[in-house]
């Protein structure tokens, strides 16, 4: 049994590179933000590239981060710091 994560989480700037598959040879070297991710959907990734209105699917191995990925989304950050009840 394995437990699936989200390959990249939201937010993350990223670059397109040459992956494994063809794919449409304009998008390489462009960069975006992922703005879709689940567990239930680990071999693809929703891309919003930076001067279009529709994210596109890509595969995790077609991208590069260009900045550092956050570990955890602020938002659960910002719940892990808030006090229990007793």
């Amino acid at each position: 049994m394995s437990i699936r994560i989200a390959p990249l989480p939201e937010g993350t700037r990223v670059r397109v590179i040459q992956g494994d598959l063809p794919q449409d040879p304009a998008a390489m070297g462009r960069e975006g933000v992922v703005v879709a991710t689940s567990e239930y959907r680990s071999n693809a990734v929703g891309v919003l590239l930076d001067g279009e209105s529709q994210s596109r699917w890509f595969r995790p191995a077609e991208l590069e981060t260009t900045k550092d990925v956050p570990l955890i989304p602020a938002e659960r950050q910002a719940a892990k710091e808030i006090k229990s009840l007793p």
